[in-house]
C-alpha cells in the first residue's frame, strides 16, 4: 500500500498478498487504526484495486471488512473504462459491489445514466428513479433537455445476461413524454447473440398496401442462429420469413427463405436463396450457391432483389502458387418477364485449369496452359453443346534501352465440339446435330513508346502503340456455336487485343494492325487528364467473323476512346466513345462525372449504344441517371436521383426518388420516395415510401431496407 505526500508507512494485510488484490492509496492526510484495522483517508483520496479507481474527498477503509466508505465528490473508473460519479458510495469484494448514492455515470461509448440510488449485488446492478440517454448535452446550455432519454422507475443491468431491464418507463423526446411502456429490455451490447424479438419494420407500398414486418431472433449456439418471422400487408395475403445460419471451424453456410399464398393465382409463391463455402484446407475450397423462386414476378413484386438471371452452383477450386483448378455445375433461372423462348442452359458440368510459368523463365519470357471443358444442357429439345478446349501461350516483354518497350505473344488453342438439337432460329442456324474441331493459332506483337517530361509539379506522358496479329483461316460457322461469344463490344481496353471475342465459341482470324496512342497529365494532386484513341485494321480478304454493329465488321474498323478528366477529389469525367470510321456516326457514348461543390455534390451516367446484330441487343439504347444530395447542415441532407430513356421505343421517366435524411449523434431518420414507371408486368412496385428511425444503442424501426 503506497502514500501520496506526506510519506507514511507501507500497511500490508494477509488478505492483499497478491498483485490482483493490491491496494495502491494516496491522499493528502491518512489515519490508521491498526486495533480495527481501519484506514482514514482525506483530502484528494484515491485509491485503486484490481484495476477500478476510486476518488473522494474522504475515505474510509475496512481492511477486515474489505468496504470502502467515499463521501464527497465520488469519482469511480472501471476496468472498461466507464466513469461512475456520485454523492456517496459503499463499495465491498475488491471495489465490485456496493451501494450509491445520487449516481451520475459517462459509459465508454458515451451514453449517460443517472439515478437516485443503486444497488451492485453479484452481476446484477438495480437503480432507482433512473435514466439513460446516448445523447450529448447540448454544449451552449447544459440545463437543455437532450434529445431523447428513457425515464424509469427502475432500471436493472444482469451482466450474466448481458440485458439491461426498465420498469414504468417513458421515451421522452426533448423532456417530453411521447411513449410508455411497464417494461421494456434490450442487450447491453457486450454479447452478439440473445433470443428476442427485433425491431418491426415498416413498409408502405402501392401495390402490397402498408406493410408490417415482425422477426424473431434465435440464437441456437454460438456458430449458430435463425430469424423467423412474418409480413402483413394490407392489401396481400402474409408473407412468412425464415433465415438460418451456422458457422463451422472451416465453414460457413447461410439461407434465406420466404413464402406467400396468391390468391388471384390459386397457389404458393415464394423463394430459396442460400450459399456456403468450405475451406478444405491451404489450396482447396468448396461451395455452392442456389437461388430459386416459384416465378418471374415474385422477386420485384416484394423487394427481394432485381436480378434478371438467378444463378445456381456447386464448385470446388484448387489454388497452388500460379496454378488454378475448378470444377463446378451450374443452374440458371431467367426471371425477366418477357415473350422470349430462349432457354437458360445449364452447365453440368465445368471444368477448368490454368497453369502459369515463372516470370522471365522460359527463353526470357513466362509460358501458359489453359484447359477448360463443359457440357450445356437445356430442357426438352433445346441445343445442347459439349465443348473442350486447350490453349497454350509464351509471351515476352522487353524494354529496350531508348524505352521501347515490345510484348511478344505466340500462342495455340484446339477446340472440340459436339451438338445435338440445333435451333436454327435462336442460336445459330443449322439442324440436327454435328461434331467439330478447331485449331487456332496466332502471333500478336504489341510495340509502345512511352515518352515522358515533367513540367513543374505535373507529369506529361505520351504513348503510342501499335500491334500486329496474324493467324490462320479459321473455323466460325454453324457447325460450331455461337454461346459465349454474343456481346461483343469494342472499346478503349480490348482493342489491341488478340482476339476481341469474348469467350471461346467465336475467333479473330487473319491478319490485323492495330494502332492508337494515349497521352496524360498527372499532378503531385491527383489531379489528371487522359485522351486515348484508336483503331484497328483488317489486312486479308478473309470473311469477316464480327456481327454489324460491333464496331469490327469493317476491314477499317470504328474509331474508339477515352477522355478522362479529374481535378483532386473534387471533380471527374470518363467519356468513353466509338465512331464510325467512314460517316463518324456515333455507335456508343459512354459518360461518367461527379462533382462534389461543397454542400451540393452530384453524379451522371449517360449511355447510348446502337444495335448489334445476332443478340438480345436488337433495339438501340439510349438513357441517362443522375443523382443529387445537398447537405443543409452537419445534420439534414436532401437526396434524389432519376433515370430517363432517351430511346425511341421506350421514351420516358423510368424510376425517380427523393429522400431527406437526419444523421445526428443519437438519432437518426432515413425517408425515401420512389416511383418505378415500369411495366406493372414486371412486378416492380409503383410506388413506394420508406422510413427508418434509428435510435443509437437500441436500434432501429422502419422499413424492411
Amino acid at each position: 500500500m503506497r502514500f501520496r505526500d506526506p510519506p507514511k508507512p507501507v500497511i500490508t494485510s494477509p488478505a492483499f498478498t497478491g498483485d490482483t488484490d493490491k491496494v495502491d492509496l494516496f491522499a493528502d492526510t491518512v489515519s490508521y487504526d491498526e486495533i480495527n484495522q481501519v484506514i482514514t483517508a482525506s483530502g484528494k483520496v484515491e485509491i485503486s484495486q484490481a484495476g477500478r479507481i476510486v476518488k473522494a474527498n474522504n475515505v474510509i477503509y475496512n481492511l477486515q471488512k474489505d468496504t470502502v466508505e467515499a463521501v464527497g465528490d465520488v469519482a469511480m473508473m472501471d476496468t472498461n473504462g466507464d466513469v461512475h460519479s456520485a454523492e456517496r458510495v459503499e463499495l465491498e469484494r475488491a471495489l465490485k459491489d456496493g451501494y450509491i448514492r445520487k449516481l451520475r455515470s459517462v459509459l465508454v461509448d458515451g451514453s449517460r445514466i443517472t439515478a437516485g440510488e443503486g444497488q451492485k449485488i453479484g452481476g446484477k446492478t438495480v437503480m432507482k428513479d433512473a435514466t439513460y440517454t446516448p445523447c450529448e448535452e447540448c454544449k451552449a446550455d447544459p440545463e437543455r433537455p437532450v434529445l431523447w432519454q428513457i425515464v424509469a422507475d427502475e432500471v436493472s443491468h444482469d451482466k450474466e445476461k448481458h440485458e439491461i431491464a426498465y420498469k414504468n418507463a417513458k421515451f421522452e423526446v426533448r423532456g417530453v413524454p411521447v411513449f410508455y411502456t411497464p417494461y421494456f429490455s434490450h442487450t447491453d451490447g457486450t454479447i452478439k447473440q440473445k433470443n428476442g424479438f427485433l425491431m418491426p419494420k415498416l413498409s408502405l407500398n402501392s401495390q402490397l398496401g402498408f406493410g408490417l414486418t415482425s422477426r424473431y431472433y434465435w440464437g441456437i449456439s454460438p456458430s449458430e442462429d435463425a430469424t423467423i418471422g412474418a409480413r402483413v400487408f394490407s392489401k396481400n395475403n402474409p408473407q412468412l420469413l425464415g433465415e438460418y445460419r451456422k458457422r463451422f471451424n472451416n465453414a460457413e453456410i447461410n439461407f434465406d427463405s420466404s413464402a406467400t399464398y396468391s390468391e388471384d393465382d390459386e397457389k404458393f409463391r415464394g423463394h430459396l436463396f442460400g450459399k456456403g463455402l468450405w475451406d478444405i484446407n491451404d489450396n482447396w475450397r468448396a461451395g455452392f450457391q442456389n437461388q430459386l423462386t416459384s416465378d418471374d414476378k415474385y422477386l420485384r413484386e416484394y423487394d427481394i432483389t432485381s436480378d434478371n438471371v438467378l444463378e445456381n452452383q456447386i464448385y470446388a477450386e484448387k489454388f497452388d502458387n500460379r496454378d488454378y483448378f475448378v470444377v463446378r455445375a451450374l443452374g440458371f433461372q431467367d426471371v425477366r418477364v418477357s415473350d422470349r423462348s430462349v432457354d437458360q442452359p445449364n452447365i453440368l458440368p465445368e471444368i477448368q485449369a490454368s497453369f502459369i510459368g515463372t516470370p522471365n523463365g522460359t527463353l526470357g519470357g513466362r509460358w501458359t496452359v489453359d484447359l477448360s471443358s463443359l457440357s450445356l444442357l437445356r430442357k426438352g429439345n433445346g441445343q445442347d453443346v459439349f465443348r473442350t478446349s486447350a490453349e497454350t501461350a509464351w509471351e515476352r516483354k522487353d524494354i529496350g534501352s531508348s524505352g521501347l518497350v515490345n510484348t511478344f505473344t505466340i500462342s495455340s488453342r484446339l477446340d472440340g465440339y459436339q451438338i445435338s438439337d440445333r435451333d436454327e432460329i435462336s442460336i445459330v442456324g443449322g439442324e440436327g446435330g454435328a461434331n467439330s474441331f478447331r485449331f487456332y493459332p496466332y502471333i500478336h506483337d504489341v510495340v509502345s513508346y512511352p515518352v515522358s517530361r515533367n513540367i513543374g509539379s505535373a507529369l506529361v506522358v505520351i504513348e503510342p502503340t501499335i500491334a500486329l496479329t496474324t493467324s490462320v483461316r479459321t473455323k466460325n460457322n454453324t457447325d460450331i456455336p455461337n454461346e459465349d461469344s454474343q456481346d461483343v463490344q469494342i472499346d478503349a481496353v480490348n482493342i489491341f487485343e488478340a482476339n476481341r471475342f469474348p469467350g471461346l465459341d467465336r475467333v479473330e482470324d487473319g491478319t490485323h494492325v492495330t494502332y492508337g496512342a494515349r497521352t496524360g497529365l498527372y499532378k503531385d494532386d491527383g489531379s489528371k487528364g487522359e485522351i486515348f484513341l484508336g483503331q484497328s485494321y483488317r489486312l486479308d480478304d478473309l470473311e469477316n467473323p464480327f456481327p454489324d454493329g460491333s464496331g469490327l465488321s469493317e476491314d477499317e474498323s470504328d474509331l474508339v476512346g477515352q477522355i478522362i478528366a479529374q481535378y483532386q477529389d473534387l471533380y471527374s469525367l470518363d467519356y468513353r466513345f466509338q465512331f464510325a470510321s467512314k460517316s463518324m456516326q456515333a455507335e456508343r457514348h459512354e459518360l461518367f462525372g461527379f462533382a462534389d461543390l461543397g454542400d451540393l455534390s452530384f453524379s451522371t451516367t449517360y449511355l447510348y449504344a446502337r444495335s448489334l446484330e445476332r443478340t438480345n441487343l436488337q433495339d438501340s439504347r439510349q438513357q441517362i441517371y443522375g443523382t443529387a444530395a445537398y447537405r443543409l447542415d452537419d445534420e439534414w441532407n436532401l437526396l434524389t436521383s432519376a433515370r430517363y430513356d432517351l430511346s425511341d421505343e421506350e421514351k420516358g421517366l423510368r424510376s425517380s426518388s427523393f429522400g431527406v435524411n437526419y444523421i445526428g449523434q443519437c438519432f437518426t431518420v432515413l425517408t425515401s420516395l420512389k416511383r418505378s414507371y415500369a411495366d406493372k408486368d414486371t412486378g416492380d412496385a409503383a410506388t413506394e415510401f420508406s422510413v427508418q428511425l434509428g435510435l443509437k444503442n437500441l436500434g432501429s424501426i422502419g422499413t424492411n431496407e
